[in-house]
């Protein structure tokens, strides 16, 4: 990796560092941004030649970065915030940015040390360990589609003028369109492997009873056996260590179909449909997935 176009900005919920092309702490070396280990799991059949495949999965990510202190007047003031930042009590955030590629992840210290001693002609270097219990890198934003979006067709005048002494006339307009109903749309998951989605079900124009999201290529679907009042929202998250279901913040996990699958995107186009029991039309329905990838 050219370290020329390296900017690593790392966040621990308290504060955030920097590391890389113009700023004062430079990236020495660093890696684990390519793919993970893997683990391929088999076992022998004691009738046929060879082995049979009985999982396959991709280990936790190790990403190691050895640094310098380019600011030799200001080393104590930097050595103590980097022992400081990098606390193992703290989860941290790792954004990538190498030559306009952006990616993060999130990350546990192991191990922090200074590699060598801070002298007249040498500068300060030291060394972290991250380790990444979820292996994969994932887009800085993701990615939303309102299903049941309302779409603008034309406006015209209210035919109410009022007069104001220093603008004169006024008129007020109404914007008309329509709700697009198709109840499906079309999600493209550009990473490496299946991913989960987190999907709002918005009760905008009035009550609606049990809505439902179904991966149409599969079949998998979660309906949520609920009554909505108008405004009330149902957020349901399929992305591994996050999968719940909430209504307007408070857990209602339980109160599903039990057929209901907490369903992935696939790799590629996937089409998703919303509907529900009753009133369907009063909702709004978000969906938003964040792309994951192996390597960078």
């Amino acid at each position: 990796m050219d370290k020329k176009y390296l900017l690593l900005t790392l966040s621990n919920g308290q504060s955030t560092i920097k590391m890389g092309v113009g700023e004062v702490i430079k990236v020495v070396r660093v890696e684990g941004f390519e793919s993970p280990d893997y683990v391929l799991h088999t076992t022998s059949i004691a009738t046929a030649d060879g082995t049979k495949v009985t999982g396959k999965k991709v280990e936790e990510r190790t990403i190691d970065i050895t640094f310098a202190i380019d600011d030799i007047n200001n080393t104590e003031v930097y050595r103590k915030q980097l022992q400081k930042f990098f606390n193992p009590k703290n989860t941290v955030k790792l954004k990538m940015n190498w030559c306009y590629s952006q990616a993060q992840i999130e990350c546990e210290v192991e191990q922090f040390s200074w590699t060598s001693i801070e002298s007249m002609w040498n500068y300060l270097e030291g060394n972290v360990t991250l380790k990444c219990p979820f292996p994969y890198w994932s887009d800085l934003d993701n990615f939303g589609k309102n299903i049941a979006a309302i779409t603008p067709m034309f406006t015209f005048p209210l035919g109410m003028i009022s007069f104001n002494e220093s603008q004169g006339k006024s008129i007020g307009y109404q914007t008309m369109g329509y709700n697009t109903l198709s109840k499906e749309v079309l999600l493209n998951n550009k990473g490496d492997v299946p991913t989960g989605v987190e999907i709002h079900f918005i009760a905008k124009r009035g009550n609606v009873k049990n809505p439902k999201i179904t991966l149409l290529s599969t079949g998998e679907f979660i309906e949520v056996i609920q009554d909505m009042q108008k405004n009330d929202v149902i957020v349901i998250n399929t992305n591994v260590g996050y999968k719940g279901i909430t209504k307007n913040g408070v857990n209602i996990f339980k109160e599903k179909n039990k057929l209901s699958s907490f369903f992935q995107l696939t790799i590629g186009d996937n089409k998703i449909a919303y509907d529900a029991l009753e009133n369907y039309t009063n909702l709004d329905v978000r969906v938003y997935y964040t792309p994951k990838y192996l390597g960078v």
